[in-house]
């Protein structure tokens, strides 16, 4: 990539970590999600593409693109940006 090129794809690994409370208040962790991000960016629009690709999916693939999405904005009204809005949501 050259300096002055905007850049147009941004691929993520994601993986999920689960663990339950025991007794004393101690931790056991469980098995992990792993999960694909696909950010593609145009002009002025941005999309994600999200794959679940191994794991037991304890956490809905709509309520992890959203938890995403709220972090994402957190940070972007911190540096009094435009934050992102979501039009459109289907999961295959």
């Amino acid at each position: 990539m050259e300096e002055g090129e905007t850049l147009r794809i941004l691929d993520f690994f994601c993986a999920t970590r689960y663990h339950i409370i025991i007794q004393n208040g101690k931790t056991k962790p469980l098995k992990f999600d792993y999960t694909l991000l696909r950010f593609t960016f145009q002009r002025r629009n941005m999309e994600l593409f999200v794959v679940h690709e191994r794991g037991t999916q304890r956490i809905p693939l709509e309520d992890l693109v959203t938890f995403i999405i709220n972090r994402i904005n957190e940070e972007l009204i911190q540096r009094e940006l435009k934050t992102l809005t979501v039009k459109h949501m289907r999961m295959l």
